[in-house]
């Protein structure tokens, strides 16, 4: 190595903990971040003065000495001089990573790929222009939707082998994550004998140096097969290559790999030639390897040069962002972590920037259209029904309200979604804000997703608004034909003051006298499209969405960026915590006595099941023989009901009501009483297989009982015993907050499964990444506001502009930007 290169190495190992100081800095809002052993401020003061073995020239050292001064004195400065300071230290360590020809980028981009670059090929043009990519291969990649040269640099790679910390067997520590190649020795793959869905998988491997056992888990039916079982037996045949990349546990047998990534090696490829590097793993089909697709992909990288970026170089310098191409070329062949890291940064960045101008420019739309104000018919609705509410409202139901009736005073439309916790209170609220409306003598709608809370918020109305002289119908997919024409002609005369109802109310024949209010009961069940229809049978309707189901911030952002958020954050008084506790299945027959111990007080009981009947595919309780058992062996002396959503309207509604009149002490159902039921004297909820829902749905479902002033109970049975389940099912046994339930659920199982990535809307591989991009998503939205508030029309971007029209499915974005 020449002294030169010493030199570069020497402040590249200085520069890059100092930027990735001052990123997190930044990241963080400049709060002076404790680090493992001191204060931002302190480590930046103290590597900024030490600069004696640096050789760094008068202007820098007088720099960096000012900068150093600075943030000894950092605590007394307010966030703009902070966010000042932090900007020009990076501009200066920048600054001096020029003066000396450092090079940030990736070695994929240096001049051998410079040379060898087709001056015929851009981003645009086909594959099968591609040297050496024959008609085969080409049909191959067309199969993964693949046809440009852009299309490949745009297919991610679905994980990394991480070979920069590749050591030897005999060297690997516990508790740490590395990569090894090694040997098969051993292959054996059984059943679980404590978990029926479980399969696991052992491989002894060994090196020059030792041997390490490597676990494997398969959860589900599919992976307990003869033919499963054999086709792994046949890829870990003794003798084969393999790269296991993961975490070393101690157990009380020695040190093993638990659930690495395996990948498969050939000796004759080139596979070895990643050591000290990261190697990509792509999904591809069984006839395209993945050494293959990363020679291709080392073939056309160097036409990331030419990828458009939305992003000029003041704002990348501003929000800590790589460029687009260099976060393109790393997320293919990252030279090492971090450069990894700063590429999904920038990726996951362009999605949610995206994502939010979307939503800003949706909301501009909404808020150009302008209501005429209505002068006031029936006066005093609200004042009326809110003296005649047998309790007091809640601070927090207060402050939701307050800022709902400063929505409804202006000439825009109200877009908010108000998230509560079960029993905190929204019905009031959505009640309310429907009465505001009337009193203009406009119409409102209440819509949710199914027709037992239909009937529950239809019998509250009835009960509230009658006496006020309000008129309410109810319309379902089971409304008689007789009443549902009687209602939808008075609906069109305006005689219907407030119609409740599930997707019924989206068909063409429901039309309106004069809607001004949508208020939409669990609106995560329902798609933008789906809610538009019915905010289109107005003119410039209000829409109040609400959620039972809090959704953490990080998502609300995300999903819903065209809404303003409310929160009712605390429970009415008198409301007493359920008590919840995991149980085995041995556990019940105790449980049953407790039971008939609280049915004797008059008390009433729910007991929850995944399934209606008896399925072959999955080993789960099932409502139907839950029921026959507990009716016909367990509580002979009480009535047990049955309700699950195969019943007809009419059978679902005598069920609940005779549970509701205590007629039914104990009520055996699937998750459709999930919202909608509403009875203070169940004091007791069973759910089974509870492994299997997720935290915020059982939260859901607990929420049926303590909804009265006695003590309540959920028990949480488990069929297996999982420690990693019951771990999971402890954040419910600790906590009866919804919003931190919601977020623990978002880390755990993610917001594919929380939310549903078709529903959602947004890539897989930006969701992967939401839980930890909270401040991200933050410097998005900051981001969008900046920018259409500097250019309303777009006009200075207008890559940007392009960008959203081509990926936008929704007309008012192309008609707002045309």
């Amino acid at each position: 190595m020449t002294n030169n290169e010493e030199y570069i190495n020497l402040i590249k190992d200085w520069i890059r903990p100092l930027q990735k100081a001052l990123t997190l800095e930044s990241e963080n809002r400049f709060t002076n971040l404790l680090g493992k052993k001191q204060y931002f401020n302190d480590y930046l003061n103290k590597s900024l003065s030490n600069l004696n073995n640096l050789k760094l020239t008068n202007e820098f050292i007088k720099l960096f000495g000012e900068f150093s001064s600075k943030y000894s004195e950092y605590n007394d400065l307010d966030i703009k001089q902070r966010k000042r300071l932090v900007i020009d230290t990076r501009k200066g360590l920048l600054k001096l990573g020029k003066s000396i020809n450092l090079n940030y980028s990736n070695k994929y981009t240096d001049s051998y790929y410079s040379k060898n670059i087709d001056s015929n090929l851009s981003l645009n043009s086909d594959i099968g222009l591609i040297k050496s990519i024959g008609k085969i291969n080409k049909n191959k990649l067309n199969e993964l939707g693949i046809y440009c040269i852009k299309d490949i640099i745009n297919y991610f790679p679905r994980t990394y082998l991480d070979y920069t910390n590749r050591v030897k067997i005999i060297n690997l520590k516990p508790d740490n994550l590395y990569t090894c190649i090694a040997t098969v020795k051993k292959f054996y793959i059984y059943k679980s004998s404590n978990n029926s869905n479980l399969s696991i998988m052992n491989i002894v491997i060994f090196d020059e140096t030792s041997s390490i056992k490597v676990t494997k888990f398969f959860l589900g039916k599919r992976f307990r097969s003869y033919s499963f079982f054999s086709s792994q037996k046949s890829l870990y045949i003794p003798g084969t290559k393999l790269a296991i990349s993961g975490k070393v546990k101690l157990s009380e047998y020695g040190k093993n790999f638990v659930d690495p990534q395996i990948e498969i090696l050939n000796t004759n490829e080139e596979s070895f030639n990643f050591s000290g590097k990261i190697m990509p793993l792509y999904s591809l089909s069984e006839s395209f390897s993945n050494l293959s697709f990363i020679r291709l992909i080392k073939r056309v990288i160097i036409y990331s040069k030419q990828y458009p970026d939305i992003l000029n170089q003041k704002q990348l310098n501003f929000l800590s962002l790589v460029s687009k191409s260099d976060s393109l070329i790393n997320i293919h062949l990252p030279v090492n972590q971090n450069a990894l890291i700063e590429s999904k940064k920038r990726l996951v960045f362009d999605e949610l920037f995206l994502l939010q101008m979307k939503f800003l420019l949706r909301k501009r739309k909404n808020n150009k259209k302008l209501t005429i104000q209505k002068s006031i018919k029936k006066n005093f609705l609200l004042k009326d029904f809110l003296n005649k509410v047998p309790f007091q409202l809640t601070k927090s139901q207060e402050k939701v309200l307050d800022e709902i009736k400063s929505d409804l005073s202006d000439l825009t439309p109200m877009s908010r979604l108000l998230q509560g916790d079960v029993g905190s209170g929204k019905t009031i609220i959505a009640i309310a804000t429907l009465l505001i409306e009337l009193e203009k003598d406009q119409q409102g709608a209440l819509m949710v997703p199914t027709e037992v809370l239909a009937t529950q918020h239809y019998k509250n109305l009835i009960q509230f608004l009658n006496p006020l002289l309000v008129s309410v119908e109810l319309l379902t997919g089971n409304t008689p034909q007789k009443k549902r024409k009687e209602i939808l002609t008075n609906l069109k005369n305006g005689m219907v003051d407030i119609l409740v109802g599930t997707h019924a109310l989206f068909e063409d024949k429901v039309v309106f006298n004069s809607l001004g209010m949508v208020v939409i009961d669990e609106q995560h069940r329902f798609g933008v499209t789906q809610r538009n229809r019915l905010l289109n049978k107005g003119d410039n309707t209000n829409l109040l969405s609400m959620t039972a189901t809090p959704i953490p911030r990080t998502l609300a952002l995300s999903l819903y960026g065209d809404l303003d958020i409310s929160q009712i954050t605390e429970l009415p008084p008198g409301r007493v915590p359920i008590t919840t506790k995991i149980i085995s299945e041995e556990e019940l027959n105790k449980l049953f006595k407790r039971v008939e111990n609280e049915i004797d007080k008059g008390k009433q009981a729910y007991v929850i099941l995944p399934l209606i009947e008896d399925s072959e595919k999955m080993n789960l309780s099932s409502a139907k023989k839950i029921y026959q058992y507990l009716s016909e062996e367990i509580f002979l002396k009480n009535k047990v009901g049955l309700l699950h959503g195969k019943l007809n309207s009419e059978e679902k509604n005598n069920v609940i009501n005779s549970f509701v009149n205590n007629e039914v002490n104990i009520l055996v159902s699937t998750t459709v009483i999930e919202v909608g039921i509403d009875v203070p004297n169940a004091s007791i909820m069973i759910i089974y297989n509870s492994e299997r829902f997720g935290l915020s749905q059982l939260h859901q479902l607990r929420g049926r009982v303590g909804r009265g002033s006695q003590k309540s109970f959920c028990y949480l049975v488990t069929s297996e015993n999982n420690g990693l389940e019951n771990k999971r099912l402890r954040v419910l046994e600790k906590s009866n907050d919804g919003f931190y339930i919601a977020e623990k659920d978002l880390e755990l199982r993610g917001p594919g499964q929380l939310l549903g990535y078709k529903q959602s809307g947004l890539p897989d591989f930006v969701l992967d990444n939401l839980p930890n991009n909270k401040v991200l998503i933050e410097k998005a939205r900051e981001e969008a506001q900046r920018v259409l508030k500097e250019d309303p029309d777009l006009r200075e971007n207008i890559l940007l502009k392009d960008l959203l029209i081509d990926n936008s499915n929704n007309k008012f974005i192309h008609d707002f930007l045309n």
